[in-house]
């Protein structure tokens, strides 16, 4: 496994565990079909949300939130979409979130939750 996709990866499992703190309940995990990829699907409250993990070791060239773009949201939503589609249960609310996790050399990882983005 490449350095990136380790970092990717360890971030994804500091972001569900977080969820999971705050009274979540995660889904799913990394649900892919043809068009790409939903790292989380999680459950807050009565609100079905679609959660994108961006993870950095520093926030040169922008940070990790800088790394979602209208189009990468578009794509988002496509995904969400699909996966809505492929259940057999309703929701009464959905949304995207980003979750940004930046890992220091040192101490431990910070974590920045945007709710609603698309």
């Amino acid at each position: 496994m490449a350095v990136k996709d380790a970092v990717g990866r360890y971030g994804e499992e500091v972001a569900a565990r977080r969820l999971v703190e705050d009274g979540w309940e995660v889904l799913v995990r990394n649900w892919r079909c043809a068009r790409g990829e939903l790292d989380i699907v999680a459950r807050d409250g009565r609100e079905l949300v679609f959660v994108e993990v961006k993870t950095r070791r520093s926030d040169a060239f922008g940070g990790a939130l800088a790394a979602v773009t209208p189009a990468k949201v578009r794509r988002l939503r496509l995904l969400a979409g699909q996966w809505l589609a492929d259940q057999d249960v309703a929701w009464p609310a959905v949304r995207i979130d980003v979750v940004a996790v930046t890992l220091p050399r040192a101490g431990a990882a910070v974590i920045e939750h945007v709710r609603g983005v698309g």
